[in-house]
């Protein structure tokens, strides 16, 4: 665990800047139909992307758990608000346990969940409440991707399948692995592909709530 807001920023940053260069290795392997020499098969294109996607995703988790652990042990960020904390644990481990209470686990992927522990641990849940607030649609869609990529179970095909109406407008008779959705051309962003925008979206993210 890090010990600085800085620290766990420049982490992430380091993480999504080489699972862009490896995006970008990838598309330049895959020769799609043309079956050139050396090109990696389309079944394995969407397999590396969602590699890249479920990597990204849990750097982001990583950082949102060492962030939030540390605003509420009391460290501040850089020329900036003042973050106060309703805990006084000792240590940064106290800190974890006093937050995971009786709970098996602590969900760090669902951003409703975030936004409602911030309120719960921090005063008017700043800094980690505004930025998920902000952009919880997206974040929640990048968490219904993750789950399905993991699970590939019922329950997350039926999430799943709201981003994808949410792009198509309507469900495809022919529902896209999560690996082809990310490769799909944004609606919102122009000129870029979901698993690039998605990737954007976390550092943004992480910019704002540090």
């Amino acid at each position: 665990m890090y010990t600085s807001i800085n620290k766990c920023l420049a982490n992430l940053k380091g993480d999504l800047s080489g699972l862009r260069k490896l995006d970008s290795t990838t598309q330049s392997q895959f020769g799609g139909a043309s079956g050139k020499t050396g090109a990696i098969a389309k079944g394995q294109f969407h397999l590396l992307t969602e590699a890249i996607f479920f990597a990204a995703f849990r750097s982001y988790e990583q950082f949102l758990s060492n962030v939030f652990l540390l605003y509420c042990s009391g460290f501040q960020r850089s020329s900036r608000r003042l973050v106060r904390t309703y805990l006084q644990p000792k240590t940064l481990g106290h800190a974890e346990e006093l937050v995971k209470s009786s709970m098996p686990f602590l969900d760090w992927s669902s951003p409703n969940v975030l936004i409602e522990r911030s309120e719960t641990y921090l005063k008017d849940g700043y800094p980690i409440k505004d930025s998920l607030t902000l952009h919880v649609e997206k974040l929640n869609d990048l968490k219904r991707i993750r789950n399905h990529i993991a699970h590939m179970s019922t329950a997350s095909l039926s999430e799943y399948k709201k981003v994808l109406r949410r792009h198509f407008s309507v469900i495809p008779l022919k529902i896209p692995l999560p690996g082809e959705f990310l490769l799909l051309s944004s609606r919102s962003t122009p000129g870029t592909y979901y698993l690039l925008e998605y990737i954007d979206l976390i550092e943004e993210v992480a910019e704002q709530i540090c």
